[in-house]
């Protein structure tokens, strides 16, 4: 993302949080110990974290 606006900014401090969590909920601190699975689903975890917060940002603060 080439200079992002706030609400992007805003958007990947919360993706972080979310997936953050994530990692920490499998205890486990070795990413290349992670299966398929995990792989699959923190990405899944951080997308969907990214996109709600955008999607929420924007809803109060359109673009246009």
């Amino acid at each position: 993302m080439i200079d992002p606006n706030q609400h992007e900014t805003n958007a990947l401090a919360a993706a972080c949080q979310t997936g953050g969590e994530y990692v920490e909920s499998l205890a486990k601190t070795d990413l290349t110990s992670f299966t398929a699975v995990e792989w699959s689903t923190l990405i899944d975890v951080v997308v969907t974290a990214f996109q709600d917060s955008l999607r929420t940002a924007y809803a109060d603060d359109p673009p246009f």
